[in-house]
């Protein structure tokens, strides 16, 4: 069944704004034009204000006024698309085309009150009309996608979303839909997965993963367990088992789970770090320490294996190397960076320099402040936008 799409929760506020016109071509003398732009302001008012119907008369009486004047008929057609008139938005919109096919954003309009009738391959038509002109409108692109996603084509959808979100990175409406199609088409490739083989290992893994997100640790052990008896030698399995004994603490389960994943896959770095990292954590820097030399090495920029690394240093007493990769992992933005100043001071405290302890102890507080008042800003945001009033104007 198709699903339908309110134009509402599209805040189409911001695309029904007023598009504004030009004089020129048009034969009208002076005085015409000073109507025309009256008639222009009132019915910008009337649109801005909510008042659609009194925004379709001024704009009707502009196409009256100037009838090859595109930009009157565009917007007589917005005005009749926000009052649900399709038809009659049709009809305008496409005079507007008839008189000027390069009007901005005419055939996207175009494509959404297509839509909105069910005329979907008219709809992606016109869309895609309006994204060659226009590739750079990140709009066009998303009502492209809202309308293969609605229409139960969710993996034609998650290209022009893809783009409409590489065009405006932080439109909400852009990323939700995003993640709605991107959601369906792995969640159907999952589907499709177990019809062809209920048995697999990969059921079991991704089972596996949805129990890690929603932190039901055991039920996520169970599953990982069950994919590596069924696919011993499938080395990501023991990697994400690994991950869920580190989460549960089970630190001597979670060095088994890494030793298999790097017996399978000598020379990984990333097994070589994660066996590296929780040997230091379990106190075993004699053979944590070497794994992670080889992973910074293989880097040129710093990650948190040069904060581990820097811990198993400081616990060998070779402060010098020490101090010099956890000020390379403190360059790392988010908790990598506190962790590294809280053990740049805990290190200098070692060598007996209480000043450059004391200096890194308040580098690491102010981060830390930093963060709680983020995150205390983040929950205020989440509070007031959970208590806000309804939109009386949707």
């Amino acid at each position: 069944m198709r699903t339908f799409i309110s134009l509402s929760i599209l805040q189409l506020a911001i695309v029904f704004s007023i598009l504004p016109w030009s004089a020129y071509g048009l034969q009208q003398d002076a005085s015409a034009q000073e109507q025309l732009q009256s008639i222009f302001r009132e019915a910008t008012a009337a649109m801005r204000d909510g008042h659609t119907e009194e925004a379709e008369k001024y704009f009707r009486q502009a196409t009256e006024l100037a009838p090859n004047l595109p930009e009157a008929h565009l917007n007589l057609g917005l005005a009749q698309l926000k009052e649900g008139k399709l038809s009659e938005a049709s009809t305008s919109i496409e005079k507007a085309i008839q008189l000027d096919p390069r009007s901005p954003g005419a055939y996207m309009f175009l494509g959404i009150v297509d839509y909105q009738m069910n005329h979907i391959d008219q709809a992606i038509e016109n869309l895609q009309h309006e994204i060659d002109a226009n590739p750079t409108n990140p709009e066009a692109q998303l009502w492209l996608g809202i309308v293969e996603l609605a229409s139960g084509h969710p993996e034609r959808a998650t290209g022009p979303l893809d783009r409409a979100a590489e065009l405006a990175p932080k439109d909400l409406n852009i990323l939700d839909y995003r993640g709605q199609a991107h959601m369906k088409v792995a969640k159907q490739s999952y589907a499709d997965m177990y019809h062809l083989d209920p048995r697999s290992w990969r059921v079991h893994r991704l089972n596996a993963e949805i129990a890690s997100e929603s932190e039901h640790y055991k039920q996520a052990i169970d599953e990982y367990l069950t994919a590596i008896h069924i696919a011993p030698r499938e080395a990501d399995l023991y990697e994400g088992l690994g991950e869920v004994y580190r989460k549960t603490g089970a630190i001597d389960l979670a060095e088994n789970a890494f030793a298999q994943q790097l017996e399978l896959t000598p020379g990984n770095p990333v097994a070589m770090y994660n066996l590296g990292s929780v040997r230091v954590e379990r106190g075993e820097e004699e053979t944590g320490v070497p794994l992670l030399l080889k992973v910074v090495k293989l880097y040129e920029k710093p990650t948190v294996a040069d904060y581990y690394l820097g811990r198993g240093l400081a616990i060998q007493g070779k402060y010098d190397d020490a101090i010099s990769e956890l000020q390379r992992a403190a360059t790392i933005d988010g908790e990598v960076q506190r962790r590294s100043w809280y053990e740049i001071a805990q290190t200098y405290r070692k060598m007996g320099d209480t000043a450059k302890a004391h200096a890194a102890l308040v580098k690491y507080q102010q981060l830390r402040q930093a963060a709680d008042r983020q995150t205390a800003q983040q929950e205020e945001d989440w509070r007031k936008l959970n208590t806000a009033p309804p939109d009386k104007t949707q």
